[in-house]
């Protein structure tokens, strides 16, 4: 009888254990993944895109964007392969210099991580 208990006590807790770590997996993939609901985004800014301007970096893109007090920032954008981009063809291969476009990413030394960028149309 006692053999008995000791093996349903040793199941329950096996069990118990696995549960914990699907939890655990879950909770880490919500909160701290890049692919998780809350991806962490920090920039959130409208401005024009652009390419190949004197003292930026060769062939990378740019976003030029105003903030109070500060009119002429810019900020290097950077794409991975998890990068969405809504603009004509849905590709971030496809940008045109000069598209009025809000980007929302996650900057870091001055660089943002594209998550989503979102071509804004302009009435001419």
């Amino acid at each position: 009888m006692i053999e008995t208990n000791k093996g349903t006590s040793l199941v329950i807790i096996i069990l118990s254990v696995i549960v914990l770590i699907i939890i655990s997996l879950f909770v880490y993939w919500q909160f701290f993944s890049s692919t998780g609901e809350k991806e962490n985004i920090n920039f959130i800014e409208e401005g024009n895109i652009i390419i190949n301007n004197p003292g930026f970096v060769e062939n990378i893109w740019y976003l030029s964007y105003e903030t109070v007090g500060a009119p002429a920032n810019s900020v290097k954008l950077i794409f991975n392969e998890d990068s969405i981009c809504e603009n004509e063809t849905n590709s971030c291969l496809d940008l045109t210099i000069g598209d009025r476009v809000e980007i929302r990413g996650l900057e870091n030394n001055g660089e943002v991580l594209v998550k989503k960028l979102e071509k804004i149309e302009t009435l001419n």
